[in-house]
């Protein structure tokens, strides 16, 4: 009788009730046939399942507990296991909502000598959401222009709504400017404009971008800028090899660390220039397809080397005040100039002695 009460199927028979049962025995030690009504509706439930694993077929069932790895489903008495990533498209914490209420489910693998069924769920959701996909995309075209709501920041760019279907822009498609991190310039729940530039027909996935909406700046710069004129500039970033200015319109160059000075070598852009801070560049040069911009700090002023090699000659005698002494040599501030000259303690006397290096004092 308990094959009866766990199916619920107790308040539905009575006498003269046909039912189909599973012969086991044929006979027990009181002579009796041995029958099983459960083990008959598990074999029909078996061949249901094979039938609905060969077809494709959805299949109706109730998620009665949870077990290592995921979780046993009951499909017309037919114990199954749902992997817990086949539970929803997304991680679920918690699945109570799901607990012993009807669910379809796809069944994805069947092993008939073990006698093992793996149902997935997920799968029916994503043919749900694909179909759903299809119809809102058919609404959509490459070059659309339409507004959007955004949905999530990342470190790379941005995912946005379009009426339904999701979609990215990339970080280098938000502006012609360098871009440090998306939430820089966007805000969560941010009502955007965008365009649509890819949709990918395999994969449904949408591109989109902001900076198409608007004019290529180096395409603009093209015109607007002349090489070896001066400009004003804006520092933004400042590194090791150099610094980065703003010019406007999203147009960013960089002042390479050989471009900041004429007579400090290799000189870290950290100790001539800050962020923020507004500077005169020359503009040196621009490569539209690798949209670079190279620009100089040091042409702006007076070359000291020119105006030094104007003034003097080789044979000059001029007066050198003492900046700096090493175990081989005089550095000297050459005739009030910024221009540094090198003594070798060779050349201090005929003697050509290190000790004569010892004369000398700084200033």
């Amino acid at each position: 009788i308990d094959e009866f009460k766990l199916t619920k199927e107790i308040d539905k028979i009575k006498i003269g009730s046909k039912i189909e049962v599973l012969l086991e025995k044929l006979e027990s030690y009181s002579g009796e046939l041995i029958v099983s009504r459960e083990k008959a509706r598990k074999v029909h439930a078996w061949k249901k399942m094979e039938k609905a694993y060969e077809n494709k077929e959805e299949v109706e069932g109730q998620i009665l507990s949870k077990c290592k790895g995921g979780f046993v489903v009951s499909v017309d008495s037919c114990l199954c296991f749902l992997p817990s990533s086949q539970v929803d498209l997304k991680p679920l914490k918690n699945i109570d909502h799901l607990m012993k209420t009807p669910q379809v489910f796809e069944c994805v693998k069947l092993d008939k000598k073990r006698g093992n069924i793996v149902l997935s769920r997920r799968s029916i959701l994503e043919k749900k959401r694909n179909i759903t996909k299809d119809e809102l995309l058919e609404k959509i075209k490459e070059g659309d222009i339409v507004n959007c709501v955004v949905k999530n920041l990342t470190d790379w760019g941005c995912f946005v709504d379009i009426n339904g279907i999701d979609a990215l822009c990339h970080i280098t498609d938000i502006s012609y400017s360098r871009v440090n991190k998306p939430s820089d310039l966007i805000n969560l729940g941010q009502t955007l404009k965008v365009k649509i530039i890819k949709i990918d027909p395999e994969t449904k996935k949408v591109s989109v971008s902001v900076k198409d909406l608007h004019e290529d700046p180096y395409i603009k710069a093209e015109k607007e800028y002349k090489v070896g004129s001066i400009y004003p500039a804006t520092i933004s970033k400042v590194t090791e090899y150099g610094a980065f200015a703003t010019l406007g319109d999203g147009l960013e160059g960089l002042i390479h660390s050989s471009e900041l000075s004429w007579t400090k070598k290799n000189v870290s852009a950290r100790k001539i220039l800050s962020n923020s801070q507004k500077i005169n560049v020359v503009f040196l040069e621009i490569d539209k397809d690798k949209r670079r911009i190279s620009l100089s700090y040091k042409q702006t002023f007076p070359n000291p080397w020119k105006e030094f090699a104007e003034k003097n000659k080789v044979g000059d005698v001029v007066n050198c005040v003492v900046k700096n002494i090493t175990d081989y040599a005089l550095f000297l501030t050459v005739d009030n100039s910024i221009i540094d000259g090198m003594v070798h303690y060779r050349d201090l006397g005929y003697s050509e002695n290190e000790e004569d290096l010892k004369k000398y004092k700084k200033n």
